[in-house]
């Protein structure tokens, strides 16, 4: 039989056989070449097309919460407090019978109707919160085709506390915004291992009985998480003091020595989990009234013009102001607080400044002229951004030079005009007056730290810069100390902790359409030593002395409280 095929091959004229050989040659190589294909696709690449023939039929759960945690300066968690009981449930699946709806009322506490016609219609896959941990119910749900548990962390907790500072979450795409959330979205989703969801089939729809599973998402890294610089305490006190009292405004509590801000709180607060209800609102909930919003600083900048004043040697030891109760300039009229008293009369500096006499710095302004004045704001880093790291930051405003060459130098000089301000900034003009002239760098970000509360990376360099003489700041801290002694902030008893000083404001602006007076306050303590500026603003509030001062005296006291049991 072989000599047989051998005679036959032999007999084949030399072209055919070279033709036979070639075709055998390619067929051999084709086979080859579709071997190493499928070596490539099954184990070079074989993990790659894993995961996207498990994208196709893996139908990813709308829990919108996986990203890193945010936490305070001691690593007390302010995202993801609480662990809760989650059911999962397909409507397309779910049985819709009046036994099943009545028992998955009883465990999530939501209506018969709400369940029948609002939840439970369309397709996507609803998560409704276990209200009732009643273990005999949860097992007879789990029974009931379509229905799954899983426990799942609250992204934000009942009582919103540093919302404006957190920000929120778009829950569709998982998409910070505002605030932290949108200043580091990239770190606090990077390396989030784990996607849950279900089997589905070519339209997407769920397959009875698969039930739902976890699908590692890409993995290379260590999970991100972000700690701030507040502290969770004192941020709890800011917001309990001012919703004692007050609707809309901002307090931020400054560490002097390392420009950490320990507290931040805008009001009205929002609910981080039904935003949408405040986007047509007239109330501005979602705006962060600390570093978003520019307002009239009022006597609070008095601080610059006096700043102003002794650094060109314009204070002496017998100056003297006349207050006849208003300065007219080109025939516009300033009214001073004393006006209905017919004036304060003669008035030295540190008492003008204590009483905060607007004729005796309006004189004293247009003796250092708006030009100096402005350079002095600038150097105490107002009119630029303090680059915290929160995106909505404006850098506020300062006059033009041509505003300041007529009756404008008299608004600037005790805080009106077209100046505006935020909360931050003063707070941070008080800390260099605090701290003998230094200009500190502020910051909310502690550091970045992985899943074992580890640093990951270096923390961010602060810098740091003399702006002012310490002579001339030690001059202002007299001045400060006098307002609360004897001046309009003389609603502050510190002198058992050390004392405090500071300077009250009451600035004329606009809200909703109509004048009102914000009631300031910036201040720090103890005077011996200052660790902590306290800068507070009550929109719509009123004096700053009998508004704005008592609640930096209860805030005072409360976080050195809190100093006191840590000793």
């Amino acid at each position: 039989m072989e000599k047989k095929k051998q005679e036959q091959w032999a007999s084949l004229e030399p072209k055919n056989q070279n033709r036979l050989f070639i075709i055998g040659v390619c067929f051999t190589l084709v086979i080859l070449v579709l071997i190493g294909r499928l070596a490539f696709i099954q184990i070079i690449n074989g993990e790659e097309y894993q995961k996207k023939a498990m994208s196709q039929w893996f139908k990813e759960l709308p829990t919108g919460m996986d990203r890193g945690k945010i936490f305070d300066r001691n690593l007390i968690p302010l995202t993801n407090r609480k662990t809760t009981t989650n059911l999962v449930i397909y409507p397309e699946s779910f049985p819709k019978s009046d036994t099943n709806i009545k028992l998955l009322s009883e465990l999530t506490k939501l209506s018969i109707y709400a369940l029948k016609y609002e939840e439970l219609t369309g397709n996507r896959p609803v998560q409704l919160e276990v209200k009732n941990y009643d273990t005999e119910l949860i097992k007879n749900a789990l029974t009931i085709k379509g229905v799954y548990s899983m426990d799942s962390d609250e992204r934000y907790s009942r009582t919103n506390l540093a919302a404006h500072v957190i920000g929120y979450i778009n829950k569709i795409d998982n998409v910070g915004n505002k605030g932290i959330e949108k200043q580091y979205d990239q770190i606090l989703k990077e390396y989030r291992s784990n996607a849950v969801g279900a089997i589905v089939d070519a339209q997407k729809r769920v397959i009875p009985g698969f039930g739902y599973r976890s699908m590692p998402k890409d993995y290379s890294g260590i999970e991100k998480n972000v700690a701030l610089t507040l502290d969770y305490n004192i941020q709890k006190i800011i917001e309990e003091e001012f919703d004692k009292r007050y609707e809309k405004g901002s307090i931020i509590v400054l560490d002097i020595k390392s420009g950490d801000i320990l507290g931040l709180m805008s009001r009205p607060n929002y609910d981080q989990d039904n935003v949408a209800k405040y986007l047509e609102s007239n109330n501005k909930e979602l705006f962060n009234r600390g570093i978003q919003i520019g307002y009239p600083p009022g006597s609070v900048f008095k601080i610059v013009v006096a700043a102003a004043a002794l650094e060109n040697n314009l204070i002496h030891d017998d100056t003297i102001f006349h207050c006849r109760g208003f300065e007219e300039i080109d025939g516009v009229v300033i009214k001073c607080s004393s006006f209905d008293k017919g004036g304060h009369g003669d008035i030295n500096f540190e008492q003008a400044f204590a009483v905060s006499c607007n004729s005796a710095f309006i004189q004293l302004g247009r003796q250092v002229g708006g030009k100096k004045i402005l350079e002095m704001a600038q150097r105490l880093g107002l009119g630029s951004l303090t680059n915290i790291e929160l995106p909505e930051e404006i850098p506020g405003k300062l006059p033009t030079e041509d505003y300041i060459k007529g009756a404008g130098i008299g608004n600037i000089s005790i805080g009106q005009g077209t100046l505006e301000v935020t909360p931050l900034q003063i707070a941070r003009m008080t800390s260099v007056i605090a701290n003998n002239g230094i200009l500190q760098d502020v910051s909310i970000v502690k550091e970045i730290i992985d899943e074992n509360n580890q640093r990951i990376g270096e923390r961010k360099q602060k810098n740091s810069k003399a702006v002012l003489s310490e002579e001339v700041s030690k001059n202002i801290q007299t001045l400060m100390e006098k307002v609360v002694t004897e001046g309009t902030g003389s609603k502050i008893h510190m002198e058992d902790l050390g004392g405090a000083a500071g300077k009250t404001g009451s600035a004329e602006g606009s809200s909703e359409g109509r004048n009102v007076v914000h009631a300031w306050f910036t201040g720090y303590f103890p005077v011996t030593s200052p660790k902590y500026v306290i800068t507070i603003l009550v929109e719509d509030g009123g004096g700053g002395g009998s508004v704005a001062a008592p609640l930096f005296h209860e805030i005072s006291r409360r976080i050195a409280a809190i100093d006191h049991m840590k000793e």
